[in-house]
């Protein structure tokens, strides 16, 4: 500003210079005095026009000026608003991670952890459509409409696999994809796609860089969260799992056990057990060493699940002693299953090699709730008597509890 104020003064100073010059030489040519004014007068007007022209610049500069100036600022309010607008979001966004990893935490199957994303992503994205297959292990399917607003989940077969959408089959991409409609999310580990995400929006609202990094953080949480149910089933089940055997363990036994008494006190119902000690298995042991009786009680356990109903539920007592529960079976349907079971095993040998075969049987003491117990222990307290009696009458042979056998002592014979 300084600077134009001294150009203008040095300016002013060369035009009265120049006047002053331009009078004293008409005074000096023509001599005459009115001429000189009238020149006076002329120079004045011109000086003033010229004055007003550079006035209007300067006005117009400063005009444009604090037009750039002002473009500038709308420019920096404009990436200010972005800026605060992707502050925004990502603060939502993160605020839906937490809680869904809140919701994961909570989740003890892969239905959970699907349930959460299709009650969550939908609204959050303003999608149409929202679907999501699981594949490790028996594969799960799940969708979302918009229309119906209702949530769908279901387990499919491996021969139902066929029936997925051809999106569904795809498990090659690593990473996230725009196909002709709609947006595919992978789930993935290091070594495969476990899970796959369809999500569906209209084209007038095409998923910005922003959801995609998003949308991939999810995924990757996703990815974990299955990986933990994975983890706890595969514990839970080896924790209640005979590690020869495969079939349930005696923890897992006396906590159904328990379940099983309760509800049918609670229904009025029967409820049976059967106990169940192979005859002269010591013998095996000694004769053909632990390993091969190992083999023994394998191929027993899988004879007896076979035979079982799917009401039934089978464990490994101890060593050479099963237990069967058979809700809503009163005693004389409780006997025709325990003959079952004797004959399933009694009827062929045990294959234990090509050249190898072991002919075993077993014994079955059996006792129904509230027959023969009021509570848990009563009730394998009866069946053990009841099988200590089939052992004493010469074994292979069912027997069921009799309220005169508790005076004889019942302790088991484990030969």
């Amino acid at each position: 500003m300084r600077a134009s104020v001294r150009t203008l003064a040095f300016l002013s100073f060369i035009w009265l210079a120049l006047c002053v010059a331009s009078i004293w030489l008409i005074l000096k040519n023509t001599q005459s005095v009115g001429l000189a004014l009238l020149s006076v007068l002329a120079i004045f007007v011109l000086g003033g026009l010229a004055i007003t022209l550079i006035a209007l610049f300067q006005k117009i500069s400063v005009v444009d000026e604090q037009q750039r100036r002002l473009e500038i600022f709308q420019s920096e309010w404009q990436a200010t608003q972005d800026s605060l607008k992707q502050l925004l979001s990502q603060r939502d966004q993160l605020g839906l991670l937490v809680q869904l990893l809140h919701h994961f935490v909570l989740a003890t199957t892969r239905q959970d952890i699907l349930l959460t994303l299709l009650k969550e992503l939908p609204p959050f994205l303003w999608l149409d459509r929202m679907e999501i297959v699981a594949f490790d292990g028996t594969v799960i399917y799940g969708a979302w409409d918009a229309s119906s607003g209702e949530i769908s989940i279901e387990e499919v077969s491996n021969q139902g696999e066929s029936r997925l959408p051809p999106w569904a089959q795809e498990r090659t991409i690593r990473g996230i994809s725009q196909t002709f409609d709609a947006l595919l999310v992978p789930v993935v580990t290091d070594e495969s796609v476990i899970a796959l995400m369809k999500l569906t929006r209209s084209r007038e609202k095409p998923f910005s860089t922003d959801e995609l990094r998003f949308l991939e953080a999810v995924a990757n949480q996703t990815a974990l969260a299955l990986e933990r149910v994975k983890l706890i089933a595969f514990l839970e089940n080896l924790s209640i799992t005979d590690a020869l055997t495969g079939i349930a363990n005696r923890r897992h036994f006396e906590w159904r056990l328990s379940e099983e008494v309760e509800r049918a006190r609670r229904y009025k119902y029967p409820l049976s057990a059967l106990l169940l000690d192979l005859d002269h298995f010591k013998q095996v042991n000694d004769n053909y060493g632990h390993q091969i009786g190992d083999i023994v009680l394998q191929q027993v356990a899988q004879r007896l699940k076979n035979s079982l109903r799917r009401t039934d539920f089978l464990a490994r007592y101890g060593g050479e002693e099963f237990v069967v529960l058979a809700p809503q079976t009163p005693a004389e349907r409780a006997i025709i299953l325990g003959e079952r079971l004797r004959q399933v095993i009694a009827e062929s040998p045990i294959t234990v090699a090509d050249d190898l075969q072991i002919r075993i049987t077993l014994s079955v003491g059996i006792a129904v709730f509230p027959d023969h117990a009021q509570n848990e222990s009563e009730l394998i307290g009866a069946a053990d008597a009841a099988l200590y009696k089939a052992k004493q009458m010469g074994r292979n042979r069912v027997c069921m509890f009799e309220p005169e056998l508790v005076k004889g002592g019942g302790k088991n014979v484990r030969a």
